[in-house]
């Protein structure tokens, strides 16, 4: 990372922020109307479909919650907390 007191490169990584772009938001959007499809294909009533987007809404969150807990362990090291980033998750500036 660059110093900005000496604009010199003190050699420490820092972390790629997460991002989604027009391409991750369509491919969900579509496979969301894949699924609820299938369910009016198949004649399911509309409380699965509640239960199908619930269970889908607690899978996201819960994925959500890990990939936040791991960005938090890979950004430990810049607080000072000893924590080693593994140079795999992290980028050079």
């Amino acid at each position: 990372m660059i110093d900005d007191r000496t604009g010199e490169d003190d050699g420490r990584l820092r972390q790629r922020p997460l991002q989604f772009g027009l391409r991750t938001m369509l491919i969900v959007t579509a496979l969301f109307g894949l699924v609820f499809a299938v369910l009016r294909w198949l004649g399911a009533s509309p409380e699965a479909g509640f239960i199908v987007l619930a269970v889908i809404a607690v899978s996201v969150a819960a994925a959500l919650g890990l990939v936040v807990v791991i960005a938090g362990w890979v950004a430990g090291e810049e607080k000072g907390d000893g924590k080693d980033v593994p140079r795999s998750h992290a980028l050079r500036l």
